[in-house]
């Protein structure tokens, strides 16, 4: 029983995450805003596990999904936006296919994958 708890606590441990964070610039009445998700795949092609990028998600994180792509991202800060101007988007996209085992580079075994998107919005919507 131990060591499945083990497992499950470092499965959660090396999971995805997605991430909305916001911003308010009080000077301007602006809002920044910075969607991120990342993840683990196996020899860069299996998905194993991931931020969960479903607008009604239950759960942090997805096992064997890929939701680490730049169009569920984009779909996630265009629902928040809701109609309002974005200014100086930012796309951002990081893959990683080293993985350092306690100095010990491990290639193409456990690859990482993020997406980011920033940019700030006017307070108020476009009509």
């Amino acid at each position: 029983m131990k060591k499945l708890m083990y497992l499950a606590i470092g499965a959660f441990c090396l999971s995805g995450c997605f991430s909305l964070d916001t911003a308010k610039i009080k000077a301007t009445g602006e809002e920044h805003v910075l969607a991120r998700n990342f993840g683990w795949r196996l020899f860069n092609w299996i998905p194993l596990a991931c931020g969960n990028a479903s607008p009604d998600a239950s759960c942090p994180f997805v096992l064997f999904r890929d939701d680490v792509t730049v169009e569920k991202v984009q779909k996630r800060f265009a629902a928040y936006a809701n109609g309002r101007e974005v200014f100086d988007p930012t796309y951002s996209n990081r893959d990683s296919v080293f993985f350092d085992f306690f100095g010990w580079p491990i290639p193409y075994i456990l690859c990482y994958k993020e997406v980011a998107l920033s940019g700030t919005l006017r307070t108020e919507a476009v009509k």
